[in-house]
């Protein structure tokens, strides 16, 4: 699903690059933590699976990345938000509704897709994520953990193939990182969606992943 072909990428005026011969393959339905100390490059590497790196931080990328057999160099993040969603460190930031089931809905809109659809794909992602009984609740109102999974089916009603997740529970207390990581194992093993994810917190995450990127 994701392919790294000997990836260097290298931000303007750095004195070396950032990532190095990154060399990869991760395959569809898994479910991928990414490790390694701050300032290592773990958030670039997720921007490079959907183009905001090169695309919109500039630098050069040497090497491939491909998603889905999609070359990132020549397709920017518009291009592959049908293939790639990317779910924000702190939710909050990335709402852009106010109550629930509007914000599970708003990516559709933007695509244009049938109210029919919409309506079928906001009543799945509310029972996949265990969500149905919050659908009406203002947004500001939730738990950091419920906030989490509603920024994830957000992404997810568009039904991309990949999900980016920076750091997903480094906010949460232990009950709501369950909550989290358990929606997360259900996208992987119910949907054969790929995740990719960069964590701090090992002992929380290690446990659910297929592979690990140091």
């Amino acid at each position: 699903m994701i392919v790294f072909e000997h990836v260097t990428i290298t931000y303007p005026g750095a004195t070396r690059p950032i990532l190095t011969d990154v060399d990869l393959t991760i395959p569809e339905g898994e479910l991928v933590l990414v490790v390694g100390r701050t300032g290592t490059g773990k958030t670039t590497f997720l921007r490079a699976i959907n183009g905001l790196v090169p695309h919109f931080t500039g630098g050069t990328l040497a090497g491939r990345v491909l998603v889905d057999g999609r070359d990132t160099a020549h397709h920017p993040p518009r291009e592959l938000a049908d293939l790639v969603g990317v779910v924000p460190q702190d939710p909050m930031s990335g709402f852009v509704t106010d109550v629930v089931e509007d914000e599970l809905a708003y990516g559709m809109e933007c695509l244009g897709m049938a109210p029919e659809v919409m309506r079928r794909r906001v009543e799945e992602t509310l029972d996949l994520l265990g969500l149905a009984d919050l659908r009406n609740r203002p947004l500001r109102s939730l738990s950091g953990g419920q906030r989490q999974r509603v920024a994830i089916g957000a992404v997810l009603t568009t039904h991309p193939k990949v999900l980016v997740l920076d750091e997903p529970t480094s906010a949460l207390d232990p009950g709501a990182s369950e909550e989290v990581l358990a929606a997360l194992q259900r996208l992987v093993h119910d949907l054969g969606v790929t995740v990719v994810m960069a964590e701090h917190r090992l002992e929380r995450v290690v446990q659910y992943a297929d592979q690990v990127v140091i």
